[in-house]
């Protein structure tokens, strides 16, 4: 008899069967996490009891079975009960790497990551807080994480300053180092990149070779390259050549590289042409600037983490009163905790949350009120305040009317609800008005000139 016996003597339909599995395995947690892991799964052979998938590679093997080969036995068993286990495979290439990986790992320990790979342990997927801005640039981080080097090589993940770029990075860093521990895993930034290049080539001249070849041997080894600001690569030469090289040879081995700039490639001057060729030749996703909901969802998130506590006011205060980015926002927040620590209160309220900000507002704005703020934008548009003020919904009358919602907001600590007030619009109709003109402006220099006119019109400049 052979080693394996089928179930019967005809083959039960597999297709079917993984099919109907696959819709209870589906319940059992995210649709990322099924997406990611079991939506990757091919269907082998029936050997006997064992049912064969195919998978793409040992990191995605190996987390498997460690987290969902339960689920899944119990799944197929459900639809099929004569299935009772199940068998993940990789293709050959994929297991002859590992095969070399483990043959070198029986005669040393698992090698040591280099002391750049320190990742912030509060940097992780769990901890960073999704939202229409950021979905996307999430989604793919996440998707590198699970299975580095397959799947969008290489990330580059771009946004304004402290919107949560790095946060992502370490994230990736974090997952990759739980799930997959024998990984080479190499965090830097530009910055620090540029110091090892600076050293090694003036130790060249010395005659002293170690340290570059330390230096190249630690990127041209690694598995996961993760480089933060790569902006401050331009007018450096040497930095550009040696990043070019290592990128070349890392993407060839097919390594995963991840990269985050406040810029876009196209947008990094100067820049040698084959760099910037490279840094678009993956995934670009962006991380834009978060809608007062989401604002308010990350101060929950971090209150939380934090143990903090604070009231619901007192949240929605800070994310109205934060313009500009997350780090910002986090700032707002930790200050109020502690002029509240400070004073003996251990509840943090809008009354101490105002006091304890009042000096924070970067802008002294006390000449300008809302009044103003319409009066300079009617006069701009060379429009009545009547018809900024009342219902017409004619274009000349409904831009200026946003324009002046959005100056308000950016410009004076007043309440999302008061704004709408003004104008007898409800809380949501300010929230698109004030979102719709960042975003027209951020897509229309002459339109963002104009705005800004009229702020410095409003301030008297």
């Amino acid at each position: 008899m052979d080693e394996y016996e089928y179930i019967s003597s005809s083959q039960p339909d597999l297709e079917k069967i993984w099919k109907e599995a696959s819709f209870l395995i589906q319940k059992t947690m995210s649709s990322y996490s099924y997406d990611v892991w079991i939506g990757t799964l091919k269907i082998v052979e029936l050997r006997g009891n064992t049912l064969i998938l195919s998978t793409p590679s040992i990191s995605s093997k190996n987390l498997i079975l460690k987290k969902y080969k339960n689920v899944i036995i119990d799944s197929l068993n459900k639809v099929h009960s004569a299935i009772t286990s199940v068998e993940l495979v990789v293709p050959s290439s994929e297991e002859d790497t590992e095969d070399d990986k483990n043959v070198q790992q029986t005669q040393t320990t698992i090698p040591k990551r280099n002391e750049s790979t320190s990742f912030n342990a509060k940097f992780t997927f769990e901890n960073f807080v999704v939202g229409p801005f950021n979905q996307f640039a999430a989604a793919a981080a996440k998707a590198v994480a699970a299975n580095p080097g397959k799947s969008y090589n290489p990330l580059f993940v771009w946004g304004g300053v402290g919107l949560g770029k790095t946060h992502l990075l370490h994230a990736i860093g974090n997952y990759i180092i739980e799930n997959n521990p024998s990984l080479k895993v190499i965090y830097t930034t530009t910055n620090n990149f540029t110091n090892e290049v600076t050293a090694a080539i003036q130790n060249g001249k010395k005659g002293i070779n170690d340290t570059k070849n330390e230096f190249i041997e630690k990127y041209r080894t690694c598995d996961v390259f993760i480089i933060d600001d790569i902006q401050f690569i331009i007018n450096r030469i040497s930095t550009q050549s040696s990043f070019f090289d290592i990128f070349n040879e890392l993407i060839m081995s097919g390594k995963q590289i991840v990269i985050a700039s406040d810029k876009m490639p196209k947008d990094i001057e100067p820049l040698e042409e084959r760099i910037r060729s490279r840094l678009e030749s993956g995934l670009m996703a962006d991380v834009g600037i978060p809608d007062i909901e989401t604002k308010i969802a990350i101060i929950n998130k971090k209150a939380q983490l934090e143990r903090y506590n604070i009231t619901r006011d007192a949240v929605e205060y800070i994310a109205e009163m934060s313009k500009t980015n997350i780090r910002e926002m986090e700032g707002l927040l930790s200050c109020a905790v502690f002029y509240s620590n400070l004073i003996g209160s251990s509840i943090t309220t809008l009354e101490t949350t105002k006091q304890a900000l009042k000096d924070r507002i970067t802008e002294d704005n006390s000449e300008i009120d809302p009044n103003k703020v319409i009066e300079c934008v009617c006069k701009f548009y060379d429009i009545k305040k009547d018809d900024m003020l009342g219902r017409k919904r004619n274009q000349e009358f409904v831009i200026p009317r946003q324009v002046a919602m959005y100056l308000i907001d950016d410009l004076l600590p007043v309440p999302l609800k008061a704004i709408g007030d003004i104008f007898g619009k409800n809380h949501a109709t300010v929230i698109h008005a004030r979102n719709k003109i960042a975003e027209d402006m951020a897509n229309d220099k002459k339109f963002a000139t104009r705005v800004n006119d009229i702020r410095q019109m409003i301030k008297g400049k």
